[in-house]
């Protein structure tokens, strides 16, 4: 199943490879990462395949790095 995650969080030093390294650490097929930074904010968008179970596992080590905001999470089929 193809998933797409929308990341806000505060704008850390690197928040991007943070993500990057949960996701690596999961061992899922990324097709795209997107991320800005603009002041106090940095907001990424990613795409890529897992089981279900797996997803939400990924959703909740996202919550748990420093500074994460919210992760919405959509199945994309």
């Amino acid at each position: 199943m193809t998933w797409k995650f929308h990341v806000s969080a505060t704008t850390q030093r690197r928040m991007f490879s943070r993500i990057l390294q949960v996701l690596e650490s999961q061992m899922v097929e990324v097709h795209s990462f997107v991320g800005e930074t603009g002041g106090e904010e940095t907001c990424v968008s990613f795409l890529f395949s897992s089981p279900q179970d797996n997803a939400y596992r990924i959703k909740a080590l996202l919550y748990r790095l420093e500074g994460v905001r919210h992760v919405k999470a959509f199945a994309d089929g």
